[in-house]
């Protein structure tokens, strides 16, 4: 009877361990799908400031550091949306208006950075202000 208490046990375990890992994949699938596209726009200022022969190897070398960084992010995400979310957030993402949002924001990501850019600048003076 033991073994047996024993053996359920052990599956069950497994059978809990694989949902969360499959969960975990489908969060980084997520992640992959709303964060991968603007990582190019982002990544570009610091490629820029290196000699232009090294600049597609440190882009390969970013993007591999990406594994890393997406598998800690999961953990974040899971903690805020239930594997049901997720599932729900990327079928969005395979509706024509999900697929439009992805290809669209490099682009808005772009303009945003650069309107941001702009604007810090203009708080300079503002923060020069109430610093003195």
């Amino acid at each position: 009877m033991k073994k047996i208490t024993a053996v359920i046990a052990f599956l069950l375990i497994g059978f809990a361990g694989f949902s969360q890992t499959d969960y975990k994949q489908k969060t980084i699938d997520l992640i992959t799908i709303t964060s991968g596209p603007q990582f190019d726009v982002v990544i570009q200022p610091f490629v820029d400031m290196v000699p232009e022969q090294n600049r597609e190897a440190l882009k390969k070398d970013l993007k591999a550091s990406m594994v890393d960084l997406y598998d800690k992010l999961a953990v974040v995400y899971m903690e805020s949306y239930t594997e049901e979310d997720v599932d729900a957030i990327l079928a969005f993402y395979e509706t024509p208006v999900g697929k439009k949002m992805i290809s669209e924001t490099p682009e808005i990501t772009k303009k945003s950075m650069q309107i941001g850019q702009m604007w810090g600048m203009q708080l300079q003076p503002l923060i020069a202000k109430y610093s003195e």
